[in-house]
């Protein structure tokens, strides 16, 4: 067996200097893909209310088609706006809406979100509204990231 010469444990203090960075590297990629994951879904969520709020209102829609026209007047934004807010779970407070944790933390919050026609009264409706994410790093809360979001959806004959 051959002992040491020297216990001053200089030879870890490379490795453990990689490992931290390796570390910091990891958990900024990981807090970028949760935030990332966090728009797609909601994106996705929206996607689908709005889908569903189309056709629940196929009717009146089809009944304009088959008055010769492409040619809504009215959208029940209201209507919308709950549908969003029970599918997704999301709490209400000033005019934004908050996605919260079971611990109480906010994991993003939206602006409200608004409902119109991509042209006007036409089958295409779109909504509209900024997904805004708290970054947190290191237990340091940094600049909230806010992205636009925009969501169409059409309603198609399928004759």
């Amino acid at each position: 067996m051959k002992l040491l010469k020297s216990k001053k444990a200089e030879g870890y203090i490379t490795p453990c200097v990689l490992i931290i960075v390796f570390v910091a590297i990891f958990s900024i990629i990981f807090t970028y893909s949760a935030s990332v994951s966090k728009v797609k879904l909601m994106r996705e969520n929206t996607k689908v209310v709005l889908d569903s709020f189309v056709t629940q209102n196929s009717t009146e829609i089809y009944n304009s088609i088959k008055q010769g026209n492409d040619y809504t007047e009215v959208i029940d934004a209201e209507e919308f706006r709950t549908s969003l807010i029970s599918f997704c779970t999301l709490e209400i407070d000033d005019g934004m809406l908050y996605s919260i944790d079971a611990d109480g933390q906010e994991l993003f919050r939206i602006s409200e979100p608004t409902l119109g026609f991509r042209e006007a009264n036409e089958l295409e409706l779109v909504v509209n509204y900024t997904i805004t994410i708290p970054m947190w790093f290191a237990g340091n809360e940094f600049p909230a990231v806010s992205i636009p979001i925009e969501v169409t959806s059409i309603l198609t004959e399928k004759f």
